[in-house]
Parts: C-alpha cells; structure tokens; sequence
C-alpha cells in the first residue's frame, strides 16, 4: 500500500534529452552525439542507455525488410553506456566500418529515411521502482556538422548547469563525405599503396610499375636494408664498414702480421715490387738465400732485418762466412768437416 501510494507518476518526465541530434568530429572521429539530462535532485540508480537504428532496407536476394531494427553502439563494449546521471551528458555513437552510418554523408542523409530510437531505462532512487524514459531522431532532426554548447561552468568552487544552453547548437567544421569515401580518398593517396606515374605513362596510360621507389617512399627500416641512405653503388652501411676496415696498410699491422702478409701470394697488391728491394749484387745476400735459386739480394740491410734473419746472416761484418757466404762458425762439427772437404777438393781441381 504504502509503494503504490509513494509511487512516483511523471518520473520519466523529468529525464530530458536534446531535441536534435548531431554528427561531427570528436577526438579525431566521426561521431553522433545527443544529450541527456535529469531535471530531479533524486538520482537515476543504474541507468543504462540503449540505441536503435529503424531503417527499411532489401536483401540480397531481394526480400525487403521495412523497420528492420539495427544496434547502434553508445559504448557497450567499454561500459560507457552505464550512466551516472548527475549532470547533463552527451552520448556518442562512433562512426566506423561497424556502424550503419558508414555510408552515410551530407548529400546521401537527404534522401535516406530512417529513425533513431533512444531508451534511457534506470530505478528510481525514492521508491526502488524501474523508470524507462524514450525518445527519436528523424533524419530531419540529425544534424550535419553540430556541435552542442557547454552547459556545465565553474563558478566559485561550484560547478553549475544552465539547462537554457541543454539544446543548443552551433556549426563546426565537418568533412562532407562520408567515412567510407574519407578512408577511401586517403588509401588512394598514399605513396606506399599508390603507384609512381612518370609523364610518359600518363599520356599513354599505362602504369610503370618497374620504377623503382625513392627513399622517402620507403620505411626508414627498409632504407638501412637496401642501402638507399647513402650507401655507395647501393651497398649498404654494414658492409661499407667492412670494406673500409679491410683496406689497411701494412704498416698498421703487427710486426708478426706484417711478417704473414710478405709472404708470396698475399697482398701482392699493396706490397712494392721485388725489383726495388733487390740489388743487382750479389754479395750482400746471405749465404743462405744465395743458394735458392740465383734470387737477386735484398738491398736492405741487416739491421733492417727481422731477429731470426739477423741471426742467420750473422750481423754486419759478422766472421766465419765461408764461400758461398755459408757461415761455417754456425755449422756442427760433421757438416763443418763435409764443406771443408768439399771446398778443398774443388780448389786442388
């Protein structure tokens, strides 16, 4: 007795929403948006905001479906379509390849015909009771490139709320066309899905898909890989470094790799011809480098010689060289004595 008594008869009277509609860009989106408030200092408990679209459409096969009903998303994937209603909102329905307007533009939403249904449904905080409060939007009633003024100011530490502003819109800046035809007019202008069309192709038509791309099509990652930031005949940086390090000289080498890389058959490029180490007597060769071949003596001189090549030529001035410059003072005894006989017998001939 005492519910049906308290029960409150124009509770949905007091939730308001805005008499139009708008469509304009909100955080980088196309969005709808319409605006909602409660004119009571009683709070709406667990409010909850719901959209249909009533829209006429034909099937592919033909069928034809009048006020086919079709969800808009006011943020149920993100809860925001749960209300706190303590102040004027403003509900947006993001436009997107998802949503039925994604088709919808300025010149098309003049001849379309369709209906937004809106259901605010909440319990009423006094009684415990369910209140459900609807309104609609035509498609005269939608309106292209709005935006709704401020109703919420801070003043004096207080935040206050002029209802008078609560429908009232203005004109904001708003691409015409539709999001399809927008995301379809940027595809075609990008460098890296459209192709490059020289002079020549144009006249004829034909598109030269052979050209090759400049570095600023190009991702800064696939320009390090090819080598088109200034690599040299498009190699790229890696290897450059590579090549430089590997062309060094040999006095920045080592003394024992110095001594590797005289050898026949290395670096025969960077090394100095043979003829101008070599003099054209051959007394200054050692003993044991005249015997091999009749190879011309270096013309550097001992001193300049490595350790191991100073010991065998047994220093400058260096006694006990024999004929044949063979040191006999380094021999063993045996092969002391076979020279010695050898020599002999070759002098008593």
């Amino acid at each position: 007795m005492f519910i049906k008594m308290s029960q409150p008869k124009k509770r949905a009277e007091t939730l308001m929403f805005s008499e139009h509609a708008a469509i304009s860009m909100r955080d980088g989106k196309m969005t709808l948006m319409f605006r909602v408030g409660n004119l009571r200092n009683s709070h709406m408990v667990s409010a909850q905001i719901r959209c249909k679209l009533l829209k006429s459409r034909q099937t592919p096969e033909g069928e034809f479906l009048p006020l086919d009903q079709l969800e808009l998303d006011v943020g149920f994937s993100t809860g925001a379509d749960q209300l706190f209603l303590v102040s004027p909102l403003t509900i947006c329905h993001v436009i997107d390849s998802k949503s039925p307007f994604y088709d919808l533009s300025l010149r098309s939403m003049q001849t379309e015909q369709f209906e937004i249904v809106v259901i605010l449904e909440g319990i009423v905080e006094t009684t415990g009771m369910t209140c459900q409060a609807r309104t609609s939007y035509t498609e005269d009633e939608v309106l292209w490139g709005h935006r709704f003024f401020p109703v919420i100011s801070l003043e004096e530490g207080f935040f206050k709320v002029d209802y008078s502003q609560f429908h009232g819109t203005f004109e904001v800046p708003t691409p015409p066309h539709s999001v399809k035809e927008q995301e379809d007019s940027l595809l075609l202008s990008s460098p890296l899905t459209a192709p490059s069309l020289c002079p020549s192709t144009v006249e004829t038509g034909s598109v030269n898909m052979a050209a090759p791309l400049t570095n600023t099509k190009l991702p800064a990652k696939l320009q390090k890989l090819t080598g088109r930031d200034g690599g040299r005949d498009g190699m790229p940086r890696k290897l450059l470094r590579m090549s430089s390090e590997i062309t060094y000289n040999l006095g920045d080498l080592p003394v024992k790799l110095q001594r590797i890389s005289s050898a026949p058959g290395v670096a025969e490029e960077r090394l100095p011809p043979i003829s101008s180490l070599l003099s054209p007597t051959e007394d200054k060769l050692p003993a044991k480098l005249g015997l091999m071949g009749g190879i011309e003596p270096i013309s550097q001189s001992v001193t300049d010689l490595p350790p191991k090549l100073q010991r065998l030529a047994g220093g400058i001035g260096g006694g006990g060289v024999g004929i044949g410059g063979r040191m006999d003072g380094h021999l063993p005894p045996k092969l002391r004595k076979m020279n010695s006989e050898r020599f002999t017998g070759l002098s008593l001939k």
